[in-house]
């Protein structure tokens, strides 16, 4: 539960969910799919509920300039296709194709910024 309100803001372009970005310092939002930032400040939420058992204490996750990595992606080592090395990689699945079949694995290098997909 959320002890005071707030709302999610929504890129005016593409209509994506503005993420917030530290930029010279500063908190802005930022929208991931344009790569634009905008005038509006970012939301301080405090939570109610306990959250001892959470690394970041129940802070709002705010991205540093030049970190490409996607809100809530795990990360993990995964043998890039294009470097050819064991490399820091996020992924998540997504089902894409029936729901008896398995979903889709699909994977980012964070060092040269391949995707890629895998299937069972």
């Amino acid at each position: 539960m959320l002890s005071e309100g707030c709302t999610m803001d929504f890129c005016e372009k593409c209509d994506a969910l503005l993420q917030p970005k530290r930029v010279n310092g500063e908190v802005r939002m930022w929208c991931p799919d344009c790569n634009v930032y905008t005038d509006q400040e970012g939301t301080v939420i405090s939570i109610e509920i306990d959250r001892s058992g959470d690394p970041e204490g129940g802070k709002t996750l705010v991205l540093e300039e030049g970190d490409d990595r996607t809100i809530g992606r795990p990360v993990n080592e995964f043998v890039c296709p294009r470097c050819n090395e064991l490399r820091e990689c996020e992924y998540w699945e997504i089902q894409t194709r029936s729901a008896d079949e398995s979903p889709t694995r699909f994977f980012k290098c964070l060092t040269c910024k391949k995707q890629w997909r895998e299937y069972d």
